[in-house]
C-alpha cells in the first residue's frame, strides 16, 4: 500500500491522465464534468480535502441539469466524508481498486519469453489517437463512444502519452507518464484474441516507452468485481494499494 501522500499524487494523476471536458477546482473540489459521456470519472466529484462541503458539489450539478455524483478517493482516507455521504441519502456504486507496481517489475513479468503467448506480434506505438487505434480500441470494448472519447477526453490529455496497438487491432492500450509515475488505461483485447500474451504485449510495450521516459512506477484503476483483470495484473506484478467508490445523490 503507498503512504497516504502518494495515494493523493495518484488521484491527482489518474484525474490528469484522464481529464474531464470541464474541470474545476473550487473549495477542495476538482468538479468534473462531461456531458457528451456516461462515464462516472468524467462526470463526477474528486475530494481534494479531507472533508469538503457537499452542498457545492450538489449546486454544480444542478446547475448542469446533472445527478450529483462524488468519487470517494482514496476511500481509505475519505472514510468522515463518505459517511457524511452515506448519511444525506447518497447511495454507493462503482467499487475501484487502484493498483501499482514497479515498471522494472512489470518489464520482467510480462516480458515476451515470459509470458505464454501463441500469437502475440508486434505493437506499434504512436503519441496520439489515430484512426486506427480508435477502431482498434471499440472493437477490443465494444464500445460504441469511443470517439466521442478520443475528441472529448484523450485530446485534452496535456503530459506525455503512448497509444500501442497491437498488430491485427488485437489489443490496445494507453499510457500517461508524469512525475515518475505512468498510468496504463484503456488496456482491451479483442474477444478473439483473449488468453494469448496480447494484452502482456500492450503492457510491456508501454512500460518500456513509460521507463525511456523516467517512470520508474506505474498505476491503474480497474472495477473491484473484474476478477479476470485483477488476475491478469496480480501476474504482471500488480499490488493494490487503495480503492475508491462513487457516492450518487439521491434522485
Amino acid at each position: 500500500m503507498l503512504l497516504v501522500e502518494e495515494m493523493l499524487l495518484v488521484e491527482e494523476l489518474a484525474a490528469r491522465g484522464w481529464p474531464a471536458g470541464e474541470a474545476l477546482r473550487c473549495d477542495g473540489w476538482l468538479l468534473r464534468h462531461t456531458p457528451s459521456l456516461t462515464r462516472r470519472r468524467s462526470n463526477s466529484a474528486l475530494p481534494l480535502a479531507d472533508r469538503p462541503e457537499a452542498a457545492l458539489v450538489e449546486d454544480f450539478y444542478a446547475r448542469r441539469g446533472a445527478r450529483a455524483l462524488v468519487q470517494v478517493s482514496p476511500a481509505e482516507e475519505r472514510t468522515g466524508l463518505d459517511a457524511e455521504l452515506a448519511r444525506r441519502g447518497w447511495t454507493r456504486e462503482g467499487a475501484t481498486d487502484v493498483l501499482v507496481a514497479a515498471a522494472d517489475v512489470v518489464l520482467a513479468a510480462t516480458a515476451p519469453d515470459a509470458v505464454l503467448a501463441t500469437a502475440p506480434g508486434a505493437v506499434a506505438l504512436t503519441d496520439r489517437p489515430d484512426a486506427g487505434w480508435i477502431a482498434a480500441w471499440a472493437a477490443c470494448e465494444d464500445r460504441a463512444d469511443a470517439g466521442e472519447h478520443a475528441h472529448t477526453v484523450l485530446a485534452r490529455i496535456e503530459p506525455p502519452t503512448a497509444y500501442a496497438r497491437a498488430a491485427g487491432d488485437l489489443g490496445v492500450g494507453l499510457a500517461v507518464c508524469e512525475r515518475g509515475w505512468a498510468g496504463l488505461f484503456c488496456v482491451a483485447t479483442a474477444g478473439s484474441a483473449r488468453r494469448r500474451g496480447i494484452a502482456s504485449h500492450v503492457v510491456h510495450a508501454l512500460t518500456t516507452w513509460a521507463v525511456k521516459r523516467g517512470a520508474r512506477r506505474l498505476y491503474l484503476q480497474v472495477a473491484s468485481a473484474n476478477a479476470a483483470a485483477h488476475a491478469f495484473y496480480e501476474r504482471a506484478g500488480f499490488t493494490r494499494s487503495h480503492g475508491y467508490h462513487y457516492r450518487a445523490a439521491p434522485r
